[in-house]
């Protein structure tokens, strides 16, 4: 079965026929796939009298089938029913009959659903019986819809019976629109996904959809084209594309087909799975709709012979009225200009595609009465019936505007404005080519609106202006000033409804906020009783059509529509329903490209009330809207900051006392603590070296006391000299670093060297770079740290020599002090060094410590000069 379902997705048509009868025999499934054209009309018979014994409901409700075997028979015969329709319709048919057969006795399946659409297309293009069409696809939809990649299955295959859809085309459209390529997301059959796709493009086109929407979907959906790689479904998707861009004149950056060459006569050549030349035949159309649209009837005249050829070839009997239309509209612009015996040609075919159309158009007057009205009206302007021939066309645009097939309304219009033209009746050719212009640019297809403009531009009397240059200026002016003026929400929202409503043209209209990810509708009603309340929008709501509110919502769009109960997917909506709507509109109000608000207006008695002039009117209003609701929910905010203003500072003040009570005592606190550090790093700086060498000399001197009483004598008294000069530094507590900024370093340094050597007797070797102006800060890290350094290393490191060297690298001052002592494996952070490190990281430097034990150590500060800028 994994093989058959592969073959079955590479379009092998032949290879999922051959797999799938040897399959039926392994099921002992017996049964004729290439049957005479009287076996299958036996068959036909035979079934007809079965079905006769049951109704749709009766069939519905059958048992389910319990026979393992039988129902893998009926999914094969799924794979394989679909492979006989690419390569022989009989083979087909009797798959379609033999599964139903095989349901009514043994029981019911999901697949079941293939065999009725199967039956209900061979009712449909056999018999043309669209009642009995209909119910039988309809049944096959109830049967299918549990299943997802079933479902969409037989709404694609029911499509094709689209004529008997009659009065139901709008919902079934719409059915099939919102489930087409979705199944790829629900079953992962990627092939049935891009053909429902391509499918449902042709049919949205063929009905009038906006062309852009059509082109939209193609192109969202083109990732699973590519993801599938089947290159038949690539090249129908790359010729609608090309055809849609050709219409409506733009194509956007990411457009993958952009760059596939339709018109190569290679494009069409060997493509895998094509047996109906569809490729070919799509190409055609790609010549011949926008080669008539566009005055190029030559080039259209030869694809429709093209196209002509390819249907003959089928051999199915299956006609196309749609292009016997184009063809006939071709060979009518041709006729003036022909040869006499091309003429006879012409008007034979054209009278043979009237009998066809007309044979359709008593079928199925919704999809083809029009069509047949408007070649009537072409073949009677050619016999110069001009008064039968206006009648014609009048009733012709009156069907197709009936039925909302608006593609169908330009064409017909432009028709009978060109004849109008050339019976000099330059009113009927105003009228009606300006209803073409603006059908065609309703339908999306921009490009033939412009190629009007260039045609007709003076008949039409087009001005590039917008809407805005159209209206009273005074009028706008006016209501924008009352929007502006007002702050107060509610009297806002009262002022902008009635607004919208009297420019608009509207009847009742509605306004809806978000709140908190939820809209809420805040005013609702008509300019004589307009309710300003604040309800839940809900999807049942009675105020306003929720899909509407809804799509508006998601995408930031605005929605027109100018007969909302007769035309589009909103149609068969219960509100649009109910209160018969004709003009419609839901606009976005941004402000600053954020979503804040939705205004809705409709009018329920005349269709295309919203105007492109209102349109841009209402666009200006909402855009000052847009101000004043940002700006009256600003009044708001600060009336009720206002409000509770006192109450709040009496609390920020109650809150502040507080926190500076509590502040206050942690700052004492820190005061106090800072203030310690200070005199502790002051006494430790100042004294720590000078009692460090007067305990030595004390010791000293205590050893020479029984040896020689003079040079003991000496030491005491270079003792008594120290601690004489310390006591009288820390009396004077305002140190000359602290406040001397004209002292210099390096003599300082010097000094302090010349010092220790003197006191301590070492030796220290010095090198002091020419420094630059440097504040207190720095001249007292540097000179403590030297200070600290020696101490440290004669006290712990019993050093005698000194390396000390101060420099500028770079943009830093880099200390280095070595010392020739003892050294040791782990150095201890005492005082000393915790105080030098906390200055060197206040700053911006760092302080590190090098030292092994028997190889001294080695002391480095860098700080860097970028902070010479900064206060003291």
């Amino acid at each position: 079965m994994m093989m058959i379902q592969f073959e079955s997705s590479q379009d092998n048509y032949a290879e999922v026929i051959s797999l799938g009868s040897q399959t039926l025999e392994l099921l002992h499934v017996r049964r004729s796939f290439e049957p005479s054209t009287l076996e299958l009309t036996l068959q036909f018979c035979r079934l007809r009298w079965k079905l006769r014994k049951h109704s749709i409901e009766s069939i519905h409700n059958l048992p389910p089938m319990t026979n393992e075997a039988y129902k893998m028979a009926m999914s094969v015969l799924d794979h394989i029913g679909n492979a006989c329709y690419f390569i022989s319709k009989k083979s087909w048919v009797a798959i379609s009959f033999t599964m139903i057969e095989m349901t009514l006795e043994y029981g019911m399946t999901p697949e079941a659903s293939l065999g009725f659409i199967g039956y209900a297309m061979f009712l449909h293009y056999r018999f043309q019986q669209y009642e009995e069409v209909y119910k039988w696809g309809m049944l096959a939809c109830r049967i299918s819809k549990p299943y997802p990649k079933l479902y969409v299955k037989t709404l694609t295959s029911f499509a094709l019976c689209y004529d008997s859809w009659g009065q139901n085309r709008s919902l079934m459209l719409e059915t099939f629109t919102d489930h087409a390529g979705k199944v790829a997301l629900e079953s992962g059959d990627l092939w049935q996904s891009n053909q429902s796709v391509l499918v449902n493009a042709a049919l949205l086109l063929q009905f009038g959809h906006p062309l852009p929407d059509i082109y939209d979907r193609l192109i969202a959906h083109s990732g699973e084209f590519l993801k599938h790689n089947n290159t038949l479904h690539w090249k129908e998707a790359a010729v609608f594309t090309a055809l849609l861009s050709r219409l409506t004149g733009y194509r956007v950056t990411n457009d993958p087909f952009v760059t596939i060459d339709v018109m190569d006569e290679d494009f069409v050549t060997a493509v895998h799975g094509d047996e109906f030349q569809m490729i070919d035949e799509l190409v055609c159309v790609l010549h011949y709709l926008p080669g008539y649209l566009f005055g190029q009837y030559d080039e259209a005249h030869e694809a429709l012979k093209k196209s002509a050829n390819i249907l003959h070839l089928r051999q199915d009997a299956i006609e196309n009225p749609v292009q016997m239309m184009y063809e006939s509209l071709v060979m009518a612009e041709l006729y003036l200009e022909a040869s006499v015996k091309e003429q006879r040609a012409y008007w034979t075919r054209m009278e043979q595609n009237l009998k066809v159309l007309k044979k359709h158009a008593m079928r199925c007057a919704e999809n083809y009465s029009h069509k047949f009205l408007l070649l009537k009206a072409e073949m009677m302007r050619l016999s110069r019936k001009s008064r039968l021939a206006e009648q014609l066309y009048e009733r012709a645009i009156e069907t197709a505007r009936k039925y909302g097939l608006i593609h169908d309304v330009a064409i017909i219009a432009e028709c009978y404005g060109r004849y109008g033209l050339h019976l000099g009746k330059e009113y009927v050719a105003k009228f009606y080519l300006q209803e073409a212009y603006e059908a065609y640019t309703g339908w999306g297809a921009r490009a033939k609106a412009i190629d009007m403009e260039h045609k007709y531009g003076d008949i039409l009397h087009i001005r590039r202006v917008s809407g805005l240059e159209r209206v009273d200026a005074l009028s706008l002016v006016m209501s924008t000033q009352a929007l502006s003026s007002e702050v107060e929400m509610k009297r806002l929202i009262n002022s902008l409804m009635r607004i919208m409503l009297h420019n608009a043209g509207a009847e009742y209209g509605a306004l809806m906020f978000q709140h908190e990810r939820k809209w809420v509708i805040e005013a609702y009603g008509t300019a004589e009783e307009l309710h300003i309340q604040e309800v839940p929008l809900e999807e049942d709501s009675a105020i306003v059509p929720f899909p509407i509110i809804g799509y508006a919502a998601r995408t930031n769009e605005e929605v027109v529509l100018h007969d909302a109960a007769g035309v589009g997917i909103f149609a068969r909506n219960s509100y649009i329903r109910s209160k018969a709507l004709k003009s419609v509109l839901c606009m976005p109000i941004l402000y600053q490209s954020k979503l804040i608000g939705l205004l809705y207006l409709e009018n329920k008695l005349t269709p295309g009330i919203f105007t492109p002039e209102r349109l841009d009117v209402i666009r200006l209003l909402a855009a000052q809207c847009a101000i004043s609701i940002e700006n009256a929910k600003l009044y708001a905010g600060i009336q009720h900051l206002n409000n509770s203003l006192e109450d709040l500072v009496r609390e920020r003040t109650r809150s502040l006392e507080q926190a500076m009570r509590e502040t206050s005592a942690a700052l004492a606190e820190v005061s106090i603590y800072e203030e310690r550090n200070r005199i502790a790093h002051e006494i430790h700086d100042i004294v720590g070296d000078t009692l460090a060498s007067t305990i030595q000399k004390i010791e000293a001197g205590k050893q020479l006391l029984h040896k020689d009483m003079d040079e003991a004598f000496i030491r005491l008294q270079e003792a008594q000299d120290l601690v004489r000069h310390s006591l009288q530094e820390i009396r004077g507590s305002d140190h000359v670093l602290k406040e001397d900024k004209s002292l210099d370093l390096k003599q300082m340094l010097m000094q302090l060297i010349h010092d220790t050597e003197q006191n301590m007797g070492v030796i220290i070797h010095a090198h002091i770079d020419e420094l630059p102006e440097l504040t207190n800060v720095y001249k007292k890290a540097i000179y403590h740290a030297l200070q600290e350094g020696l101490t440290n290393g004669i006290k712990h490191g019993d050093c005698d020599e000194f390396l000390f060297s101060l420099k500028i690298v770079q943009s830093e001052l880099c200390f280095r002090l070595e010392d020739r002592g003892r050294g040791a494996d782990t150095i201890i952070m005492g005082f000393g060094l915790k105080a030098m490190r906390e200055r060197a990281h206040q700053l911006g430097g760092s302080l590190s410590i090098e030292s092994k034990f028997d190889q001294g150590c080695i002391l480095t500060i860098h700080l860097p000069l970028s902070n010479l800028k900064n206060p003291d």
